[in-house]
């Protein structure tokens, strides 16, 4: 029987998050991004087997066949399909992860979607680039946990919903090495020393993205590839000046074609779905899955990490049918399986949508106090 989120623990007064967006961050980010963008020919960006089979989905009917509500769904949901389905959030230092929650008294800085559950990377501050160290913690979908000895540093590590690794890529000494650990085991299961140069991001090193057995890291030269089961290394070939936006082993392609987005397959390098750009201010981001792509405008904030104006709707970008689906504009997460997320903390609600059909299901929330971090999106500063 999974615990019903009917009562929730009041967060601490001093475990409150401060707002998220920072504008120091924000413009260096956007500096990094935008010179990154013109090298790359305008093109823009950034669950496991059972989850998948077990998930819950968006269904509309319960065990007698009648039409069930989705906050029954929600409530009455196995862990394993709820965290497949509804996913992680952070409000202040609680994570919500499917029906659960878990109270830490460290700031969250991370939630990486695995196999095994979400990794949590946390601190005495939110953020990765202040000083301290990181410590890591893996829910299980059940809420159960597990710390785990990661040294990551100022770094972007690959995970993936359907593989229970991390992996990143460390200095060695003018070179680089990619590194692999099993969050089952906490243990190391993969190292290789790479050559490279990496002067594009502000990160200790090149930033990663994994699928199966294979490790990819965004050097200057391109994405290169690491195949762990086998040991070798390679080059992709036309990644030169790539974007960092990648995922499930699908990557945002610079190839020559005009303006719009290719995804391509890192494996056969194959065209998997290419799109009109929305113009300049274009910002294309990957389901966790890779099965979506959205497609929408920058988010503009003001100096109390609000909202500065209402976004423009988003489009979801089916990448098997090539149909497209808008949904309202705002902050969206996602869950590993692929359904939007977003959280109203204000109206104690959340809120997952499938971008195949646009169809919601608004779950009321009791949510803790301090900022809000979702599954799925990226806050590696």
């Amino acid at each position: 029987m999974t615990e019903r989120l009917s009562t929730l623990l009041a967060t601490e007064a001093d475990a409150v998050d401060v707002p998220e967006a920072r504008p120091d961050l924000i413009i260096r980010r956007a500096r990094s991004f935008r010179l990154r963008r013109r090298a790359t020919r305008g093109v823009v960006g950034v669950a496991a087997a059972a989850i998948v089979a077990a998930g819950v989905g968006l269904v509309h009917l319960d065990d007698s066949g009648t039409v069930a509500s989705a906050q029954a769904r929600f409530e009455n949901a196995a862990a394993v399909p709820a965290y497949g389905t509804y996913g992680a959030f952070a409000a202040g230092s609680t994570i919500y992860i499917g029906n659960h929650k878990v109270h830490f008294e460290e700031k969250i800085k991370s939630i990486y979607y695995t196999s095994e559950g979400v990794l949590i990377r946390m601190g005495k501050r939110s953020y990765l680039d202040e000083p301290g160290p990181s410590q890591y913690t893996l829910i299980h979908p059940d809420g159960t946990t597990r710390q785990i000895d990661l040294r990551m540093g100022d770094r972007v590590p690959a995970t993936d919903p359907q593989s229970p690794d991390i992996a990143y890529l460390e200095p060695t000494g003018s070179r680089w090495s990619f590194v692999v650990v099993d969050l089952r085991t906490g243990r190391e299961v993969a190292r290789k020393v790479v050559d490279g140069r990496f002067t594009w991001g502000g990160w200790e090193a090149p930033p990663a993205s994994m699928s199966g057995t294979r490790v990819w890291g965004l050097f200057d030269e391109g994405w290169r590839e690491f195949d762990w089961s086998t040991g070798k290394t390679r080059l992709v070939p036309g990644t030169r000046g790539a974007v960092f936006e990648a995922a499930h082993g699908r990557y945002l392609s610079t190839g020559d074609n005009g303006p719009s987005l290719t995804v391509a397959d890192f494996a056969t390098g194959a065209t998997v779905r290419t799109t009109p750009s929305r113009g300049e201010e274009t910002f294309a981001t990957f389901s966790p899955d890779g099965r979506f792509l959205r497609i929408s405008g920058y988010l503009a904030y003001n100096e109390k990490g609000e909202l500065a104006i209402k976004p423009a709707p988003s489009e979801f970008l089916d990448l098997q049918t090539g149909q497209t689906t808008e949904l309202p504009g705002q902050v969206y997460g996602w869950t590993p399986d692929g359904h939007t997320l977003s959280v109203d903390a204000k109206k104690d609600r959340i809120t997952v949508c499938d971008p195949q059909d646009g169809s919601c299901d608004r779950i009321d929330l009791e949510i803790g106090d301090g900022a809000v971090k979702l599954g799925g999106a990226s806050y590696e500063s």
